[in-house]
């Protein structure tokens, strides 16, 4: 799995050999912070810690390939889901090594040419030490792909289709940087075809045909949320007639979240750590709280606080973490071109 850069192209590369392994880990822990908290369990062996990884975007998904070790965990918690706030699926395709993952109670350990897809808006964790590639892609492509509801969560198909999409994969990674701009947009839907047809024929336990079905109806809800944030009057009933459901249904679907007013709050103020994070530029923070909602610069601050355990005036910026001198990086850090990915 060699890589040749394309400058043209949105695209992140990241090469640690050339510096020191605790400086590497540090750096490249900082620039997932914002969507995995990432550790080595064995101490010992951090020293050893290197990744080579290159990553490009094509069209509106994310494709790249990695080579990591020695084992580390990453956990996907609330917390970062509602710091990022990545609306997509990705796939884990496993050249070598070591994949293990815990998708919400379906377990998954991966053997080479097998994937597993997980939802970024729900809890995961996992361990790994491997070369592998990867695939992000908005949820609504997938979704409106796929012939019906299905919860996708931690699924590893093993049909011919998904052996395709393997080969799609790692072909993929080879012409990527060479393709012209104007072929992205195809590559992208014959990419997401491919995904859709992988896992069109995985059987679904009639059990969890409502849970998706109501995956679904809450996936549209939440995507109504994120788009009236800075409707100060927009609540539960909006939400209702929008969506043409009773309220009783609205309150079910929004129990996990600690209700719909809850969620509506912290989408708030998920959307302000956003913008703080994703700007170099100075901003007002009572002029964003009110924007989003909040009667006062106190209420915002103790609610901020509160979810993400530091004030608005801590958050990190873009230039946070420095160019580590002498390390073969070249393009946006990995949060960075994550966080292109709300374009």
């Amino acid at each position: 799995m060699s890589h040749v850069q394309s400058p043209t192209q949105p695209h992140m590369r990241f090469d640690s050999s050339a510096i020191a392994a605790h400086e590497a880990l540090d750096y490249w822990r900082g620039s997932l912070s914002q969507s995995w908290e990432m550790s080595v369990p064995d101490q010992a062996a951090a020293s050893d810690f290197h990744a080579d990884v290159s990553v490009w975007r094509m069209a509106d998904l994310m494709v790249g390939a990695a080579r990591f070790g020695p084992v580390q965990t990453r956990m996907r918690r609330e917390r970062n889901i509602q710091s990022d706030q990545l609306d997509h699926y990705r796939i884990i395709l496993l050249h070598d090594g070591v994949f293990r993952c815990d998708a919400a109670g379906r377990q998954v350990s991966l053997t080479p040419g097998r994937f597993v897809i997980s939802d970024m808006a729900l809890p995961e964790s996992s361990e790994l030490a491997c070369n592998s590639a990867v695939l992000y892609v908005p949820r609504d492509k997938l979704d409106q792909a796929l012939p019906q509801p299905m919860r996708l969560h931690g699924l590893s198909p093993d049909g011919a289709c998904a052996h395709l999409l393997a080969d799609h994969l790692f072909a993929l990674l080879r012409s990527l940087p060479e393709a012209a701009p104007e072929e992205l947009p195809s590559l992208a839907a014959a990419t997401v075809g491919l995904v859709a047809a992988s896992l069109a024929p995985t059987a679904i336990d009639p059990q969890t045909t409502g849970v998706a079905i109501d995956g679904s109806i809450l996936r549209r809800a939440r995507k109504h949320v994120e788009d009236e944030l800075m409707d100060c009057e927009f609540g539960a009933q909006q939400l209702c007639a929008a969506l043409r459901i009773s309220r009783s249904t609205l309150y079910r679907l929004f129990e996990p979240f600690g209700g719909v007013a809850q969620y509506i709050k912290e989408r708030r103020l998920a959307r302000v750590h956003q913008i703080l994070s994703q700007t170099t530029e100075r901003q007002s923070i009572a002029r964003l709280a009110e924007d989003h909602g909040f009667k006062s610069s106190a209420h915002f601050s103790k609610a901020f606080r509160a979810q993400f355990g530091y004030s608005p005036r801590e958050v990190e910026r873009p230039d946070a973490l420095p160019a580590l001198p002498g390390h073969r990086t070249s393009g946006e850090r990995f949060d960075q071109l994550l966080g292109s990915l709300y374009q």
